[in-house]
């Protein structure tokens, strides 16, 4: 572009034509070439004019030898300087042309360029991407730890780790523990007897103490069937001294082991001033059945109130054991259920009244039919809940390390903390203490 302003000023110098105003050579375009076009027209024309001889009917043209040589030279100036403008179009046409040609690639070469370039890039790329990654990498970890979530501190993960580590061992035996029974609708049942005891809820104090009672009077009651026989049995004077000596020193609260004691010091009394062997084998016999209700914890209290009030038909006792072992193939879901049973026997029930502390206020049917309910739940499930409540004692050893663990995610979040991996585990045992947690306060 630059040489086609020269050339341009140049004709306009070469041919005398008006000057023509270019602009800066940085500025001309393709428009601005346009415009130049006629003027370099008009010059060429001008020049093919200059090379047509005068002609001889123009009456103003030079005469004189002087003018006529003058004007020729002119007109050979003139055509001397347009064969240098072709001369210079030509030389930029040929520049242009050069520089285009060498912006071209020969086919050999951009197949070189291709089939070996082009792995080569590849190769490059594939070598970088890894370095690149791990100098991202650290790039970030450095970012992450200099401006990014703080980390945990040390001292929270310690205290996390090891109530994590101790509620692990505890939370795993307490999933083994675990039964799906303690989830039945009976055992629910048995639990909440339990915990209403627990809380002293009125009235739940003295149902428990009279189905222990009875409990442990259908346990003994085939000691006390003894006793009774070989009180009818055997009653001699020595005998009878022997009976009654055991039932004056019976009370509700006699210590056990001192009470066992002093039966056997009475027996090595008594047995040398009875005559007959029967009669010695029977004061043994008596002795031994005493020593068996003192390993009971109420088979002495239970003695000294079948004594006290003079309940010598133990047969009674008998009956009302019967009703009880004749539930284990009944729902026990509802007292209401038994009242059949209790009604049946209703003289055996009101004659153990006493003995099982039921005030005349609350001997009724559904009194008994309730006692009935608890102890077959009990003799039913009784191997179950001493399973259950080692479970219960195992999770609550289990809710320490649980507040140490709870206390710490709480505090040191995701939103806010760089999270170790052991914050994210799921807690052994959670979902047992969850089922059975309403429980525990009360058991």
């Amino acid at each position: 572009m630059r040489n086609l302003q020269n050339i341009s000023l140049v004709a306009v110098s070469i041919l005398g034509l008006t000057t023509i105003e270019l602009p800066n050579a940085d500025a001309l375009t393709s428009n601005n070439m346009l415009k130049l076009l006629p003027s370099v027209q008009s010059a060429k024309n001008t020049v093919e004019l200059a090379q047509k001889p005068a002609t001889s009917t123009d009456e103003s043209s030079p005469q004189t030898e002087d003018e006529m040589v003058d004007a020729l030279q002119k007109r050979q100036e003139k055509l001397e300087n347009f064969n240098k403008l072709q001369d210079l179009q030509e030389k930029d046409n040929s520049e242009n042309l050069s520089s285009n040609e060498s912006l071209e690639l020969s086919q050999p070469l951009a197949f070189k360029l291709l089939t070996i370039g082009l792995p080569a890039a590849l190769l490059v790329i594939l070598v970088s991407i890894p370095i690149v990654k791990g100098i991202t990498g650290v790039f970030k970890s450095n970012i992450g730890e200099k401006f990014g979530k703080p980390k945990v501190p040390e001292g929270s993960v310690i205290l996390h780790n090891r109530a994590f580590k101790e509620i692990t061992v505890t939370g795993n035996n307490a999933e083994k523990i675990n039964d799906e029974k303690f989830g039945n609708e009976e055992f629910k049942q048995l639990i909440m007897f339990n915990i209403n005891v627990a809380k002293k809820t009125e009235g739940y104090p003295e149902l428990y103490n009279s189905v222990e009672l009875l409990k442990a009077a259908i346990i003994a009651q085939k000691s006390f069937l003894k006793l009774e026989s070989t009180e009818l049995r055997y009653r001699s004077r020595k005998q009878q001294e022997f009976y009654k000596y055991v039932a004056d020193n019976l009370a509700e609260n006699v210590d056990k082991e001192a009470f066992a004691q002093q039966v056997k010091n009475k027996q090595a009394e008594v047995l040398p001033l009875i005559n007959t062997e029967e009669g010695r084998e029977a004061i043994d016999a008596y002795a031994k059945e005493i020593d068996v209700l003192s390993r009971y914890s109420l088979g002495l209290k239970l003695l000294s109130l079948f004594k006290k009030y003079e309940l010598q038909d133990f047969s009674t006792l008998k009956r009302v054991s019967d009703v009880v072992e004749s539930l284990q193939a009944r729902e026990l879901l509802s007292p209401q259920d038994l009242i059949s049973s209790v009604l049946e026997n209703y003289e055996s029930f009101d004659k153990l009244a006493p003995i099982l502390g039921i005030t005349e206020a609350k001997n009724t049917a559904k009194a008994y039919a309730i006692i009935l309910q608890i102890l077959g739940l009990m003799n039913r499930h009784g191997k179950s809940y001493i399973q259950f409540e080692q479970l219960v004692e195992l999770l609550k050893k289990w809710e320490k390390p649980y507040k140490h663990i709870a206390m710490v995610r709480q505090e040191y979040t995701s939103n806010q903390y760089q999270i170790p991996q052991e914050f994210k585990e799921d807690i052994p045992g959670i979902n047992v203490y969850q089922k059975y947690a309403k429980y525990l306060p009360d058991l």
